[in-house]
C-alpha cells in the first residue's frame, strides 16, 4: 500500500463519522505526542475525484491541523467504498472510547447504508445478533434519554429498561428520579413494572368511562310554591296565616267549594 505525504486541505470527511464531537483535550494530547515523537501510524485515505477521503485516523488528522502542519503521511488504499467503510468501521469499533450511542450509530450505518443484515453485522463485530439488536434499540429512545446516555449521566442498561415505559410523560418522571437520586438496573425494572401497571389501570378507567351510555340530565326541580289561604287563595307574604283546627269533613268542604263559604 502506497504511503505519501498528502495536503490536509485535499482530505475530505469519511463516509461515516461515529463521533459527533471530538474531545479537544484528547486532540491536544495527541498533538503534543506527535510533536515530540512524530506520527507513528499514517492515516488511511482513499483516492476520489475531488481529492482523498479519510478512512481511518480522524484524531490524527485533527492533531496535524492543530499543529499547523500542511501535509500528513497517509496510506492510500484502492478498495471500493463498501470495503473502505467496513475497514473504517473495524478500526473505530474496537476503540474503547466509543459510547453506546456512537456504537449504535455505527451499527445503524452498516444496516441502512451498507445494507448489511443483523447476522452479517454480528459476524463482523464478533458479537451475538441479540447484542446488535439491543444496541440498535438505543436509537429508538427519546432524545433526552439518548443525550443522557451519550453524556454518561445515566447508565445504558438503566436507560434500556426505562425506555420500555410506554407513556413518555411518566417515563420522563422516572428518568428524573434516576438522574437526581441514582438508580440501579433492578430498581429501574421495578419502576417499569410500577409505571406499566399504573398506565394500564388509567387506560382501563378511561375505557370504562367512555363505554358508559350518556345519561340525560335530571329534570329541573319545580320551584317551591308559597303557602296560600285555603279560602281566598292569598299568598303567605300578603297575609298572616294562622293554623286552625278543622275536622275532616270541614276540610273537605273547604277544599271542594271554597267560593261557597
Amino acid at each position: 500500500m502506497e504511503i505519501r505525504d498528502i495536503p490536509l486541505d485535499q482530505i475530505n470527511d469519511p463516509l461515516f463519522q461515529p463521533r459527533d464531537k471530538l474531545e479537544v483535550a484528547g486532540i491536544e494530547a495527541l498533538a503534543n505526542s506527535i510533536r515530540e515523537l512524530g506520527l507513528i501510524n499514517p492515516i488511511l485515505v482513499q483516492k476520489t475525484d475531488t481529492g482523498y477521503r479519510l478512512i481511518a485516523g480522524t484524531r490524527r488528522y485533527h492533531a496535524f491541523q492543530m499543529l499547523g502542519r500542511e501535509t500528513i503521511p497517509a496510506k492510500i488504499m484502492e478498495q471500493e467504498d463498501r470495503e473502505a467503510a467496513l475497514l473504517q468501521f473495524s478500526e473505530n469499533f474496537h476503540r474503547q472510547d466509543l459510547n453506546p450511542i456512537q456504537t449504535a450509530r455505527m451499527l445503524q450505518f452498516l444496516l441502512e447504508e451498507m445494507r448489511l443484515t443483523t447476522i452479517e453485522i454480528a459476524q463482523l463485530t464478533n458479537k451475538s445478533r441479540d447484542w446488535v439488536s439491543r444496541n440498535l434499540s438505543f436509537l429508538e429512545m427519546p432524545d433526552y434519554l439518548i443525550e443522557a446516555v451519550e453524556t454518561g449521566v445515566i447508565n445504558p442498561s438503566i436507560a434500556y429498561e426505562l425506555k420500555r415505559i410506554p407513556d413518555d410523560n411518566i417515563r420522563q418522571i422516572y428518568v428524573n428520579y434516576a438522574l437526581q437520586g441514582g438508580c440501579t438496573e433492578k430498581i429501574a425494572r421495578q419502576w417499569v413494572n410500577q409505571a406499566t401497571a399504573t398506565i394500564a389501570a388509567r387506560d382501563q378507567r378511561i375505557a370504562t368511562r367512555e363505554s358508559r351510555p350518556i345519561e340525560p340530565p335530571p329534570p329541573p326541580s319545580p320551584e317551591p310554591q308559597p303557602n296560600r289561604c285555603r279560602i281566598c287563595g292569598a299568598p303567605e307574604p300578603n297575609v298572616i296565616l294562622e293554623a286552625i283546627l278543622l275536622c275532616w269533613h270541614c276540610q273537605q268542604a273547604i277544599s271542594k267549594k271554597p267560593h261557597e263559604l
